[in-house]
């Protein structure tokens, strides 16, 4: 029941409306309270799993990598700076839900973000443990349940998009979602899948065996990552899919491990289809953010022509009839006006 202001002296129990708050604040805030306990938490545990598991454990995480080289094995020095900053990120995200204020914060973390996000880390902190111990089916599954999450998270912030004038907001909230995406999308389920599926290379004479599945779902991923990245202009995106991109380049996965001096270079055809991706981000970003401007301006043009017509509309009516049309037929050239003032200051 809303609270009513009541006369004072009239009852001892006075009410207090400054203090009411609604039930729909109440859930708010709990949201808010089970993500300042959650993501910190399955931070720490995500973080400290991959740090048990690939400098403790034998043969760790980067080991098995180098057991079960792959066409799409990523470099390992690469990946392994990916990973710290993207933990990096993840603490401060962590922080941020602690001590967020701004309700467009708030209202990213709770909508946008959400409890998946502690789950996505429980799930990686998971996944670790199984490839750590070469359960690479229940790794690859564990893996594309966290990817389904960070596709519904990256979903439920297109209404909060990137403002660098909130620049927290930017660094630890959609940067981390992007990295987070850009990872398990362009790399992670498929170097999973074909460790999975026994695409290895296990000596020199399979080493392009398996290289039109590697073209396929590197280019496959790729050019849906850079179609979202046209229609969204997810500039974030576009970095994070590049340096990806960069530490398969650079990868020499061995076909016999404990040869050192054997890494064969990559086939032509992979070689050609990274090329093409490195090259297709820049230009899918660029043709969003120029569509979004041409779309600007035919609005702005669109807006100053109905307030030339209303202009003329207007001196008709004055014309016509003075006293009766003039101001009405103002006010509204006048509307007409600053619409196209607002849309010119937004181009």
């Amino acid at each position: 029941m809303p609270a009513t202001r009541v006369q004072a002296g009239n009852s001892s129990y006075d009410d207090q409306p400054e203090e009411y708050i609604s039930m729909e604040q109440f859930r708010q805030s709990m949201r808010l309270v089970r993500l300042q306990i959650a993501v910190p938490i399955s931070v720490l545990i995500s973080l400290g799993t991959s740090l048990v598991c690939s400098f403790v454990v034998k043969p760790g995480l980067g080991g098995v990598n180098r057991l079960f080289p792959t066409l799409v094995s990523p470099k390992t020095s690469l990946i392994g700076l990916y990973w710290a900053v993207l933990y990096g990120l993840q603490v401060g995200l962590a922080l941020l839900v602690i001590i967020a204020q701004s309700d467009r914060t708030k209202a990213a973390l709770i909508h946008g973000v959400g409890l998946r996000f502690a789950v996505i880390n429980w799930l990686m902190a998971a996944w670790a443990v199984a490839w750590s111990l070469q359960f690479f089916i229940v790794a690859e599954c564990l893996i594309l349940a966290a990817l389904l999450l960070i596709i519904t998270i990256h979903i439920t912030m297109l209404p909060y998009p990137v403002q660098f004038r909130h620049p927290f907001d930017a660094l630890f909230i959609h940067a981390t979602v992007s990295l987070y995406f850009a990872v398990l999308f362009e790399l992670m389920w498929i170097h999973g899948g074909f460790v999975a599926l026994g695409w290895i290379v296990t000596d020199s004479h399979r080493w392009e065996r398996w290289t039109w599945q590697a073209v396929g779902a590197i280019t496959g991923v790729n050019v849906m990552t850079a179609i979202y990245e046209a229609a969204t202009r997810q500039s974030l995106l576009v970095v994070a899919s590049e340096y990806l991109l960069v530490t398969l380049l650079l990868s020499a996965p061995k076909s016999e491990p404990r040869a050192p001096n054997e890494s064969p270079p990559k086939p032509t055809p992979l070689l050609m289809a990274l090329f093409f991706c490195l090259a297709l981000h820049p230009i899918a970003i660029t043709i969003g953010a120029w569509s979004k401007k041409t779309a600007d301006l035919e609005g702005r043009i669109r807006l100053e022509q109905e307030a030339e017509a209303a202009q003329e509309a207007a001196e008709e009516a004055a014309a016509e009839n003075p006293s009766h049309h003039r101001v009405a037929a103002a006010e509204e050239a006048a509307q007409h006006r600053a619409a196209a003032s607002d849309a010119a200051a937004n181009v």
